[in-house]
């Protein structure tokens, strides 16, 4: 079969493949042969692939040089960095057009993604993470976890792929029907259709979908998401037993209003648009083999084809009028104004699925983009700002996404007023994902009562994204009792797990069996995570097993070895387990890997406190508070360790600074204590 092959199942491919479907299909599988779906990943192949090597290629990221060469029958990549050569082998392509990543095999049945990038229409190699310097052990770099194929890129670019981990070893014995996106990936019953149809007579024909099922099968693909288990997605299953849907309760992936930011891959952003909400699906705009547009761009055909008579309620729309641009110009574009595209891997332009209105008001104020000044470069956001005004007075959408973007940015500050902001806008919300958003981002506010009252209300809400977004900020606030229980039997698998994950948190058995096992199944098929594998090393430590709690800790490690957090936490679990010397050198691992992060330290110096070597304790908390002068904890802490060395003034000295830096009642309460002790010591 080769060491890439195109399918681990060849018996399987003949039945339910492209070249069976042709036979009756003609029409449909040339206009998927054409797609992207079809050149979403394959084999290396000399004809295609070796202009690409030649001649020799040259890239430097950072201190690495890379040469990119054809060598015998394979292309190669040869990195040198301070000296160092290392040379890898190809034998995969991820990608088609606007770039191609090439995959090298590496031990324990992975594959890797390069960063080094070849665009085909320039016939040039660039970084895709160009300036980040990414280097070798760290999570991003091209032989880290972070572009693992096997983890984060074949299941999309695959059919019928199983990513089959061994959780305690990390290696993979990953399977698939056929390298690309092919036909059963989308339909299905196609297994008695091929055994019952023939050229005049259709026999038992596949499952017919709604098209809420279909958006699904597009979705589980084309989202930002956590993959929730091991068992395969067929087309007809439901989004939410699968996979749970990221939004922008997660700072830093989306804008505060819903535009895209990060790489969300449109579903997120779909399901949190108007027209999403309405009814409108994938292939409404989007021919299903081709991907292509059913209607052109061209004189907005492909938006009017609803927004000229009003089809499936929509509004009705005079471009040129609506626009306040001529007609074939830019900015009489519905796309150029409500898609904007952000350009991801330096040569890939996605348009935006939010279909928001640009509004320059909030480029102002929050620094989010406008389609406006994309395009009038040369204009002030001040003069787009007042275009928008004169031409759009009574413009009721854009108070709505202002409301949000500022609710938004109030809960990713952490600003106490946002909770009433998001209470007011779960009120009236139509939209759930939106619902779920703002359900997430309370979690940091269950102390107030309307929120968790709204909380409570919220477990349940119709949607599973809205009920899994509350069992887990109840879970978080501690609120379990029969009603959160009855999570545990919820419909939706994303719902159940999120009530799962809050009994993990509170460092608590899941009290339901059946969700409990789903909860551990879903950890070890997600054991390429350093997340899951210390949930998986502090299950096992309440259980009392102290080697499954250092091979855990041993796979963390190896995931991403120079993160100092994970050393950090790795030592706390060591701390647990009573093997303080084993703490204490991972604590300096990490201490070593980020010498000027306060953190390392200060951790350090707790450590050495419990063990009573108060010097060294002084002497580490010094070097945090002077790393960060605004530590409060360090503060405080060294003010103890003062105190107990006798040196009174200098712990009242570094008592001030931790009060003055204290915000929460439970400190200054903390802050008392030591000044009666002050007292009594003098």
């Amino acid at each position: 079969m080769g060491p890439f092959p195109i399918t681990h199942d060849p018996v399987r491919l003949d039945l339910i493949g492209e070249n069976t479907c042709v036979a009756c299909h003609a029409e449909a599988v040339h206009s998927w042969a054409g797609s992207d779906h079809a050149h979403a990943n394959r084999p290396v192949r000399e004809s295609l692939d070796r202009p690409a090597f030649t001649p020799p290629r040259k890239l430097k990221d950072g201190e690495t040089d890379q040469r990119l060469q054809w060598s015998g029958d394979s292309p190669e990549l040869t990195v040198n960095r301070n000296g160092q050569e290392e040379t890898y082998a190809f034998d995969g392509v991820l990608a088609y057009d606007p770039l191609r990543q090439y995959l090298a095999p590496f031990p324990g049945g992975k594959w890797q993604a390069t960063t080094a990038a070849y665009d085909p229409s320039r016939d040039e190699w660039f970084e895709v993470y160009e300036g980040e310097g990414r280097l070798p052990g760290e999570w991003g770099h091209w032989t880290g976890q972070g572009m693992n194929w096997n983890a984060n890129c074949a299941y999309c670019h695959m059919t019928e792929f199983e990513k089959n981990i061994d959780p305690p070893t990390g290696n993979y014995h990953s399977t698939w029907t056929r390298q690309s996106i092919s036909c059963v990936q989308c339909h299905s019953g196609l297994e008695d259709h091929v055994e019952t149809a023939d050229q005049t007579n259709g026999g038992r024909l596949p499952q017919s979908l709604s098209p809420v099922q279909i958006e699904a099968s597009c979705a589980s693909c084309h989202s930002r998401r956590d993959q929730l288990t091991a068992e395969k997605f067929r087309p007809g299953d439901t989004f939410h037993d699968h996979f749970e849907l990221s939004l922008p309760d997660q700072p830093s992936l989306y804008y505060a209003d819903g535009q895209i930011r990060d790489e969300v891959f449109v579903y997120g952003s779909f399901r949190m648009s108007r027209m999403g909400h309405a009814g409108i699906s994938c292939m409404d705009c989007h021919d299903p083999h081709s991907m292509e547009l059913t209607r052109p761009l061209t004189n907005n055909a492909t938006c009017t084809n609803c927004h000229d008579d009003g089809l499936q309620g929509a509004p009705i729309i005079d471009p040129v009028a609506h626009s306040h641009h001529s007609e074939g110009s830019a900015g009489n574009s519905c796309v150029e104004c409500h898609m904007p595209k952000t350009t991801y891997m330096q040569r890939d332009p996605r348009g935006d699925h939010a279909f928001l209105s640009p509004d320059p008001m909030m480029t102002r104020e929050l620094g989010i983009p406008n389609a406006c000044n994309k395009c009038h470069e040369e204009e002030t956001v001040q003069w787009a700002e007042k275009a928008v005004a004169d031409w759009y007075p009574e413009a009721k959408v854009l108070n709505r996404q202002r409301q949000r973007a500022r609710a938004l940015t109030s809960a990713w500050e952490r600003d106490p007023a946002a909770a009433s902001k998001l209470l007011k806008l779960a009120d009236d919300e139509d939209i759930p994902a939106w619902r779920a958003t703002y359900t997430g981002l309370l979690q940091p506010y269950t102390d107030n009562t309307a929120v968790l009252q709204y909380l409570t209300g919220a477990i349940d809400d119709p949607n599973p994204l809205v009920r899994s977004r509350a069992a887990y900020a109840l879970g978080q606030a501690g609120a379990t009792g029969p009603r959160f229980n009855s999570l545990l039997d919820d419909p939706s698998r994303n719902v159940r797990l999120s009530a799962a994950r809050s009994f993990a948190s509170l460092n608590q058995k899941v009290p339901n069996v059946s969700t409990a096992n789903e909860w551990e199944s879903y950890l070890l098929f997600n054991s390429d995570r350093p997340q899951n594998t210390f949930i998986l090393a502090d299950a096992a430590l309440r259980e009392g097993d102290a080697p499954a709690v250092k091979q855990w800790i041993t796979r963390t490690i190896a995931i991403e070895p120079t993160n100092p957090e994970i050393y950090r936490q790795s030592a706390i679990l060591y701390s647990r387990l009573g093997d303080v010397s084993e703490a204490n050198r991972l604590l300096e691992k990490a201490y070593s890997l980020a010498p000027n992060q306060a953190l390392y330290p200060y951790s350090l110096a707790l450590l050495r406190a419990e063990e009573g070597k108060l010097p060294e304790t002084i002497q580490l908390l010094k070097i945090a508070t002077r790393l960060d002068p605004n530590f409060d904890r360090a503060w405080y802490n060294l003010a103890l360790a003062l105190l107990q060395n006798g040196a009174a003034s200098e712990a009242r000295m570094a008592l001030n600074r931790a009060v003055s830096l204290m915000s929460t009642q439970e400190w200054q309460q903390a802050s008392e204590s030591i000044n009666q002790a002050l007292r009594n010591w003098q």
